[in-house]
């Protein structure tokens, strides 16, 4: 059905050119029995026409089967001897085949219509012409004949139907011809052997001369695997074996009288060729389902862009280009309806504001749509259009999304496209959202070392410092806080931006399972008489995570550490996931021993409410407090009500950051019980006990 009712018909002037060609056509398929030797062989060429009847229904339609009635009408009415069988065949098959027209016109793009229609040509229509004359000329056309007419139309159209479409296809496509062409010659040395040997034996079994009796069923024996060895190797040669296999079959025919004998023959034959044309469609079916699971594979159902398997293999090839990304991130917050209604309407746009549709990718994983330009400065400039006319074009469709910003950076042939994505995804997450910039070249930001550092991640980057502060009760008592330092390739990092980076990437659970560990082991490593207590930060994700917490208890005791000398501060940056659960683990700890304090008391989540419900110990007052405080008013306030709250819940208060002589007096005639800072003592690397 690839080929049915290819050439269109725009006019009558078409119609007319078209009835014209299938009456040359056919009427010249009619004098291939020219070359017959015998009666018999006669009418076995004859099948040629009823194959050529079917191209040309398959070809133009309604003009082409008008065009076959008219040939072979032609042919029988003046012919010498005028043939009333060969009149009444003729307004049977062109019926069945005009019936076809209409019935194939309507279905022919339906799933099996490529079944229904090799049923129909081949079975159908010769099994109505021959039951046609078998009833209504049973004299001058016995059952045996109607048989060998039967078994001789449908091989023809199995042979002959196809040669003829192919041309005919080549003849309207001439570029088809040098695809063909292409197909055969477009092959290795190796496979032309392997293609000449097996046509070679195909030939060799096919003229091979032998006493054995029942020769012809030998040959059918060790003609079926060559041929379904070239059916499923080179299916282009199927036909082609199939020509070879049926004229070599026609034209050794010992005796052309025996119709019984023939019969057998032309029904082993038929079935033969029937098997091949089920393992061909086997083969289509095969490719079709590989197709459609391809497109599914390469195609996103939702936007209509490409997925990520097509970007992977597009890219493999291509030199010198630039991969971009639309941050889609907000848009895939909403309800899924709303999602893809805005990834459609983004499509939408790219396909027709855009040069860049065919090389657009949504990928789920990053949340982004990722899009392939050329490395060239003109490519960047129009990129920096594109925000902003799709949020003008969004607008005007009444769609409350503001597309985000383009980020971008080069590959090169040989590089995987995966970590460019992972590139592009990494700055998309660590970007400013203040920041005014529409495009973000990803290849000169500053971000590649912490990228790196998270990346390859091991306990030979981590260093810790050890900061002291003072215990005004008790000065002789050694109290610190343990610190953390990353380094890559010998660069010190900035550990805000560290923690930072492992947040929004996702690594924030093994940085600080690694760094907790090492400190523990640090702790393990004093001699218990020689410290007071020890520090050590952290977050509420790692706090509200109870296999986190009793992994942080279990090491506790593998280190013999003193857990009644170990303090966890809860930091303030990060979120509270579940108060009832981040309750539940602190309670742990403090059954376990440990101490825990309220870090940065007056930022982020570090209010009044956390220090009246959590059960800390002391609570640390943030440095933004206490810097300068002796000039403010306000922070004064601030900090002598948390005294006053701190003595009311019988809790201990740590003051950040003191670095001036003024400060440390004004904290000490509060109250304060301890005192950090430069003032103090500055972060130091600590030194590992053996």
């Amino acid at each position: 059905m690839k080929y049915y009712l290819q050439v269109s018909e725009r006019s009558h002037a078409d119609y007319a050119k078209h009835v014209l060609l299938s009456f040359v056509l056919v009427l010249l398929s009619t004098k291939v029995s020219w070359f017959a030797r015998e009666e018999i062989t006669n009418n076995l060429l004859l099948s040629v026409t009823t194959g050529a009847m079917v191209a040309v229904t398959c070809i133009y339609g309604r003009s082409g089967v008008l065009g076959a009635f008219l040939a072979l009408m032609s042919y029988y009415l003046f012919n010498p001897i005028p043939s009333g069988i060969g009149l009444l065949y003729t307004l049977v098959v062109t019926a069945a085949l005009s019936a076809s027209v209409c019935v194939f016109e309507k279905y022919r793009h339906h799933y099996y219509a490529n079944r229904v229609a090799f049923c129909y040509y081949v079975f159908f229509t010769p099994g109505l012409g021959a039951l046609s004359l078998a009833l209504f000329a049973p004299d001058a056309f016995s059952l045996e004949a109607a048989l060998n007419l039967y078994l001789t139309d449908s091989i023809g159209v199995l042979i002959t139907a196809p040669i003829i479409v192919l041309a005919l296809h080549c003849f309207y496509h001439p570029n088809s011809i040098r695809t063909f062409t292409r197909s055969f010659i477009d092959v290795s040395v190796s496979e032309w052997i392997y293609k000449m040997l097996v046509i070679g034996s195909i030939l060799l079994v096919l003229n091979v001369e032998s006493n054995i009796a029942n020769q012809s069923y030998l040959t059918y024996l060790l003609l079926a695997p060559l041929v379904i060895l070239a059916v499923f190797n080179f299916s282009e040669l199927a036909l082609v074996v199939l020509m070879i296999i049926g004229y070599s079959f026609l034209f050794q025919t010992n005796d052309p009288s025996d119709l019984t004998a023939l019969n057998s023959k032309l029904a082993v034959f038929s079935m033969f060729c029937v098997i091949i044309y089920i393992m061909l469609e086997y083969k289509l079916t095969l490719r079709r389902q590989i197709e459609k699971n391809t497109k599914n594979l390469y195609t996103d159902a939702q936007s209509h862009f490409g997925t990520f398997q097509k970007l992977n293999a597009l890219t493999l090839e291509m030199n010198d280009f630039l991969v971009c990304a639309l941050d889609l991130r907000p848009a895939f917050k909403y309800p899924l309806e709303k999602r893809d209604a805005i990834l459609r309407q983004i499509a939408y746009f790219f396909k027709h504001n855009t040069a860049v549709y065919d090389l657009s990718f949504m990928l789920y994983d990053v949340s982004s749509l990722v899009f392939i330009v050329e490395n060239t400065p003109s490519s960047v400039e129009q990129l920096e259009s594109i925000p902003e006319h799709l949020d003008q074009y969004l607008q005007r469709r009444s769609i409350n999304y503001r597309p985000d910003r383009i980020y971008y950076c080069r590959c090169q042939k040989g590089i995987r496209i995966k970590p460019a994505v992972n590139r592009l995804n990494v700055n998309m997450r660590l970007a400013d959202k203040h920041m005014g910039a529409t495009v973000i070249n990803c290849d000169e930001t500053a971000m590649d070392d912490y990228i790196t550092l998270l990346d390859e991640l091991s306990f030979d980057n981590i260093s810790l410092l050890k900061q002291s502060y003072l215990n005004l009760a008790h000065p002789d008592k050694q109290s610190f806080e343990l610190l953390s330092q990353f380094s890559m390739d010998g660069k010190i990092l900035n550990t805000g931006a560290v923690f930072q980076c492992a947040q929004r990437l996702g690594y924030l659970d093994t940085l600080e399972n690694m760094l907790l560990y090492k400190q523990l082991t640090y702790l393990g490593s004093l001699d218990e008489s020689s410290y007071d207590t020890g520090s050590i930060n952290l977050t509420p994700e790692f706090l509200c995570d109870t296999r986190a917490v009793d992994a942080l208890v279990l090491w506790a005791k593998q280190h013999t550490i003193n857990t009644q000398k170990v303090v966890i501060e809860i930091v303030e940056s990060g979120e509270i996931e579940s108060q009832n659960l981040l309750f539940d683990n602190l309670n742990t700890l403090k059954n376990n021993g440990f101490k825990l304090a309220l870090d940065d008391f007056g930022a982020g989540h570090a209010s009044y409410n956390q220090l009246l419900t959590m059960p800390v110990d002391s609570v640390k007052i943030d440095g933004s407090l206490v810097r300068n405080c002796i000039n403010d008013p306000i922070k004064c306030k601030i900090i002598e009500n948390l005294k006053s709250v701190a003595d009311t819940l019988k809790i201990k208060v740590v003051a950040e950051c003191v670095e001036t002589d003024e400060e440390a007096s004004y904290l000490k005639g509060l109250g304060i019980d301890y005192l950090q800072g430069y003032l103090f003592h500055r972060p130091t690397a600590v030194e590992w006990l053996q």
